[in-house]
Parts: C-alpha cells; sequence; structure tokens
C-alpha cells in the first residue's frame, strides 16, 4: 500500500476497496494468491469478511472467510485461535509482516496457533514480480497452447476480451452479457428479499421497500448511512405520517444535486414515503404499481421537481423496485447508461467490431459486474468472455 492503514478499521475499508497496487497477496510460502472478491464486510462477530473468492497458486476458485490484521501476532492477542467462529478460515491477512519488531515477528511467525499471515502487496511491486512463481518459459508459442493463456494476456495491452465482438460475433457477446447482467440481477433480488426490518408501520414488505429505497438513493457512496436514517426513522415512527428520516452528515460524501447532501436525501426519501403512503396506499404496493408500468412512465411518477431527476429515478427503480418486486423484464427494458469506470471495458469489447453492440440495461451492469470481479482483479483466466473467445478459438 502507498501509506499504512492507521487502524484495523481503515485497513477493512482499503480491503473492501480492492484498494491495492496489484490483485496479488504474496504468501509466506512466495506464491501468488489472487484476489476475484474481498468477500462481504462482516460488521458482527467473526471474520471481518464472509464469502471472499480467490484464485490459489495452482489456479483454482476457492471461497471462504478473510481476517485483517496490522500485525500477525493480534490473532492471539484477540483470541481467535480458540474461537470457533474462525475454523473456516481460508486468509489470514496483514499489512505488512514487516510492521512488526524483528524479535516479535520472529516468535510470532513460529506460533502454530497463527495461521501464516498472506501479507498485502507492497507499492512498488508489480505485476511481473507477482507471477514469477508462475510457469516460466512463456513464448509466444507456448501462449497458444499454454491453459493459463488468459493470465498473462491480462498483462499486456492486450486482454482476451479487445475485440471480442469482432471476433465472436456481437451476438454472442451480447447473450453472454446478457446472462451476467441476469446473475447480476438476482443476486440483488435475493439481497433486498433478504432485508432484515424491525417493527414499525406498514408490513414487513412495505418497511423492506422504504429500506430498498433509501440504499438506491445513497449509491454509489452513502448507501450505509442512508440505510440506517430509514431503518431509524421507521423504528421510531408508528404511523406513515410519523416517517421523519434524519441523515447523519457524518462521514457523507458530498456530490452535486439535492441527492449530494445528507439533508436533500431526507427530504426526498420523505416526499417518496408521503406519496406511497397518501390515504390507504403503501409502500410496496406502490412498488408492485410502478413496475407494471412502463419504465419511462414509472420515472415519470418517480421524478420531483428541482429534486429527483430522470437519471436517478431511473436508478431507483433498477436498483431497489425493479429487483424487490422481481421484475426482471421492466429491468430489462431500462436504458443502458455509460459508466465512467467501464468505459475502458467497453472500447476493448467493441474494439473493431463491424457493428456496434445493443447495450441495454442488463449488459451495462454485466459490465459494471466484469469491472469489479474481473478487470479490477486482473483475473482474466475465469471471466466469461474470456471463456467464450477460448471456445471460439478451440472450435
Amino acid at each position: 500500500m502507498a501509506e499504512p492503514a492507521a487502524n484495523e478499521l481503515e485497513l477493512q475499508r482499503r480491503w473492501a476497496e480492492s484498494r491495492w497496487p496489484t490483485p496479488f497477496l504474496q504468501s509466506p510460502q512466495g506464491s501468488p494468491i489472487r484476489v476475484i472478491s474481498p468477500g462481504s464486510w462482516n460488521r458482527g462477530p467473526g471474520p471481518d469478511f464472509r464469502g471472499a473468492q480467490i484464485l490459489d497458486a495452482e489456479g483454482r476458485s476457492r471461497r471462504g472467510d478473510v481476517e485483517l490484521h496490522l500485525q500477525a501476532h493480534s490473532w492471539l492477542q484477540h483470541g481467535h485461535d480458540t474461537d470457533p467462529a474462525y475454523e473456516n478460515l481460508l486468509l489470514h491477512v496483514v499489512e505488512w509482516v514487516e510492521r512488526t519488531e524483528p524479535r516479535r515477528r520472529a516468535s510470532t511467525s513460529a506460533d502454530p496457533r497463527i495461521p501464516p499471515p498472506v501479507p498485502l502487496p507492497q507499492a512498488t511491486s508489480n505485476l511481473p514480480q507477482a507471477m514469477s512463481n508462475l510457469p516460466p518459459a512463456m513464448n509466444d508459442a507456448a501462449l497458444e497452447t499454454s491453459d493459463l493463456p488468459q493470465t498473462f494476456a491480462a498483462a499486456t495491452n492486450a486482454p482476451p476480451c479487445a475485440g471480442i465482438a469482432q471476433r465472436a460475433g456481437a451476438a454472442a457477446v451480447e447473450a453472454r452479457l446478457l446472462r451476467i447482467g441476469q446473475h447480476r440481477f438476482l443476486r440483488k433480488m435475493a439481497e433486498l428479499r433478504g432485508l432484515h426490518v424491525a417493527p414499525g408501520p406498514g408490513s414487513d414488505d412495505d418497511r423492506r421497500s422504504v429500506v430498498a429505497a433509501a440504499r438506491a438513493l445513497g449509491q454509489p457512496n452513502n448507501t450505509r448511512i442512508s440505510e440506517h436514517a430509514a431503518r431509524r426513522a421507521l423504528g421510531h415512527a408508528e404511523q406513515w405520517r410519523d416517517f421523519r428520516p434524519l441523515v447523519d452528515g457524518d462521514g457523507w460524501r458530498q456530490g452535486r444535486g439535492a441527492l449530494g447532501s445528507a439533508s436533500g436525501l431526507g427530504q426526498i426519501l420523505a416526499t417518496l414515503v408521503e406519496r406511497w403512503t397518501t390515504g390507504d396506499a403503501a409502500p410496496w404496493a406502490a412498488f408492485q404499481r410502478l413496475s407494471s408500468l412502463p419504465p419511462r412512465e414509472a420515472i415519470g411518477e418517480l421524478r420531483i421537481a428541482r429534486r429527483l431527476g430522470p437519471a436517478r429515478a431511473a436508478q431507483l427503480l433498477a436498483d431497489a423496485v425493479y429487483p424487490l418486486t422481481g421484475s426482471w423484464t421492466q429491468w430489462s427494458r431500462i436504458a443502458g447508461a455509460r459508466y465512467r469506470r467501464t468505459n475502458e471495458l467497453r472500447e476493448r469489447i467493441e474494439c473493431g467490431a463491424v457493428n456496434h453492440l445493443a447495450w441495454r440495461h442488463p449488459q451495462t451492469q454485466a459490465l459494471l459486474e466484469l469491472e469489479r470481479t474481473r478487470c479490477r482483479q486482473l483475473a482474466c483466466r475465469i471471466c466469461p468472455l474470456a471463456a467464450l473467445d477460448l471456445r471460439l478459438r478451440s472450435g
């Protein structure tokens, strides 16, 4: 890392955001470990992250829990060696083994009760160094027959997805992206339907709808704060007219427009809930009705003059209304937006293509999924688009 973490919370935040120079960790034996997904941040007891995914030195995909420490001996200090919650740990990651004093490091590294720590890479490390333990003699001829061509292609300026629309055809690439987008939709749907809601006005589905709306409005940087504000407001309200979300400005990441401030988001959420609960109406019924409308009409109903524009209204549909109600057909009809962090991937895919791809919402969501779980980790070997290219070559 460019700068040492001030504390373990900062280290966990960096892990969650995949903030390190390369996707490789270095095992005590010197083998590269590739992080595919950091997992979900566990705010309660037990390992810091659940369900992380890695590729080990043999290229096998593995899932499990991750515990992070600044120093290796914290494993014993925190009592993890006798805690059954840590029996299925996949990785014990430390910021730097070298951070500890030589005497302490020597004593802790030999302690059989401490899992061998996997240090995060140096800021000066680079891809060739990280891959030094992979099979040698990978010349141009070997790249054509090796079972690891995609791994090395990712380290060059021409990853396997470059120009794949021209080689495999736009229809095949669109179909593969559609499947990835559908998988992302199903994951969002399961996540939203599994939201725990405390007692409050309306049914569980009503309160879950409000929490889902708050999560969507707080994206991309303030989801946790906005969700907490909605839950707190629901817990204090006996009736819907008592719903008054007060969004905490501490830690809020400022932006442009009404949703760029904590107070603005609270006002927008309160306005929407007031609309959805007028008379005998309820938020869940409002979500179901919005899902039955064409996307353009639904966006028009969600808009709030000078506060909630069409782009953020469409995001609310895509990230809350449609996934919670399971409206895949409506979700797939939303126009495909451009995201700055996926522009490079989109250009690589279309490179040299005669006909441009039809970028609908599922395809652009698939780009977000690939950028986060594959491109950012240089995991070309297990990328669905790379697999499509390999099947084309073998055919």
